[in-house]
């Protein structure tokens, strides 16, 4: 409702004029206060896209979360957790240049005991609604990951059981042909990034996925 408001008076410039100059004077707490109202709430979101291409068909590790019944398999990746500080007062300290690589890093580690070597950024996906997970609007950022200890490693430690998942979140996690990935009940957001987005993206890899509604 709130949003909704914002938005109506931003497209009137008499009013968005006279809102301005009321907005002025007001003490900056209570600014700010009616700002964290006004405003869209965001959920940051930090995504591995683990990609063997070093066997073909390439192969991306994909996991199987616990708490979704529809959409439970996906890339893995998680949400940065709120930095320190008081939003309320004035803050000196930034936060560094890699906050959400160091997130995703932790998370990855975290949830499936694997370490993160080379990272570089794919893609940023602003996703307003999700229907497996109504709720904010979400700000997504893919990485293209390699793990610490190489694919060849990974496949052997996943095969044997060494690597599996640590968290009660995940319930499996495996390497799965890019072809083959119609068969698995995927987040409909990776499926929009994996479908639309990766052939575009590295069109090396000639990601052809089918799927049904």
């Amino acid at each position: 409702m709130f949003a909704w408001i914002a938005h109506f008076i931003e497209k009137h410039p008499v009013l968005h004029r006279a809102a301005l100059a009321v907005w002025r004077v007001f003490p900056p707490r209570l600014a700010g206060f009616l700002k964290g109202q006004l405003a869209r709430n965001w959920l940051v979101g930090a995504v591995a896209v683990l990609i063997d291409d070093t066997v073909q068909p390439p192969e991306i590790l994909i996991v199987e979360h616990s708490y979704r019944r529809k959409g439970a398999w996906g890339l893995p990746g998680g949400a940065l957790e709120s930095i320190e500080g008081d939003p309320t007062a004035p803050g000196h300290g930034a936060s560094p240049d890699d906050v959400i690589e160091a997130a995703l890093r932790r998370e990855v580690r975290e949830e499936l005991g694997i370490d993160i070597g080379d990272i570089r950024m794919l893609r940023v996906d602003a996703i307003p609604y999700i229907e497996e997970e109504p709720g904010p609007y979400r700000l997504d950022f893919y990485f293209r990951c390699e793990p610490a200890q190489g694919f060849a490693a990974m496949r052997e430690e996943l095969a044997s059981g060494e690597v599996r998942p640590a968290s009660p979140e995940i319930k499996q996690m495996r390497l799965v042909a890019l072809g083959d990935l119609k068969n698995y009940d995927l987040f409909s957001p990776d499926i929009r990034f994996l479908c639309d987005d990766l052939p575009r993206l590295v069109p090396a890899l000639g990601v052809n996925m089918e799927t049904e509604d």
